[in-house]
């Protein structure tokens, strides 16, 4: 049983890789589907394609994305939850429906995630804007690119304006910086730790290799 109990109102960083560190995306297309998936569950409730929108089913209502990021054997994503038991339900669709599309696809049978999934909560402003610049500098400190502008799979360039993102919620973040651009104000507070926090995730893998999925 989980130990941690998921409160309305509250963030919460969520994470999770693939079995035996095995990769969860092995192409393009799964990055997209996973995407896909996200946003059918939030909007109807299911991701079966010829499920039409369903309000009563939809969980966009119980929970908001805030920041997400897709690596090739993990995901995180940072969630409020705005109703009970909406975490726990949307991370168990989704998991559930991402393992039966990428099993049927890979023809593969078994667990594709090494957990249900896995959590922390954040409870200060300090912590939530951490783990919202973490979470988009993932894809350079684990050294997939020279910069997080090139990484397609996040939520950043949707949060810093440069796309659209139907997922996210970025004004939860950016009302942080009171600055009349302030999608330029956060970029400057992602990509100023750049180098900080890749040596601390060299650091804290090696001290405990569970805690970060890089």
């Amino acid at each position: 049983m989980r130990q941690l109990q998921f409160v309305s109102g509250e963030y919460y960083h969520i994470y999770n890789r693939g079995v035996d560190k095995r990769k969860i995306f092995l192409r393009f297309g799964h990055y997209r589907r996973f995407l896909s998936t996200t946003k059918r569950i939030l909007d109807a409730g299911s991701a079966t394609q010829k499920l039409k929108q369903n309000q009563g089913l939809a969980l966009k209502s119980k929970v908001e994305i805030i920041s997400y990021c897709l690596m090739p054997n993990h995901y995180h994503f940072l969630i409020l939850q705005k109703e009970n038991f909406g975490i726990t339900q949307f991370m168990h669709r989704l998991n559930t429906s991402y393992t039966m599309y990428f099993n049927l696809n890979q023809k593969r049978t078994g667990r594709l995630f090494q957990y249900t999934f896995k959590a922390r909560h954040i409870d200060n402003e300090n912590a939530f804007l951490h783990v919202g610049r973490y979470i988009h500098l993932n894809p350079l400190i684990s050294g997939l690119v020279d910069s997080i502008d090139l990484w397609p799979w996040s939520s950043y360039l949707g949060t810093i304006g440069k796309r659209t993102d139907e997922l996210c919620h970025p004004e939860r973040i950016l009302s942080y910086f009171h600055t009349s651009t302030p999608e330029m104000s956060y970029q400057k507070f992602v990509n100023d730790q750049a180098a900080y926090a890749q040596l601390l995730h060299t650091a804290q893998k090696a001290e405990d290799e569970d805690a970060l999925y890089l």
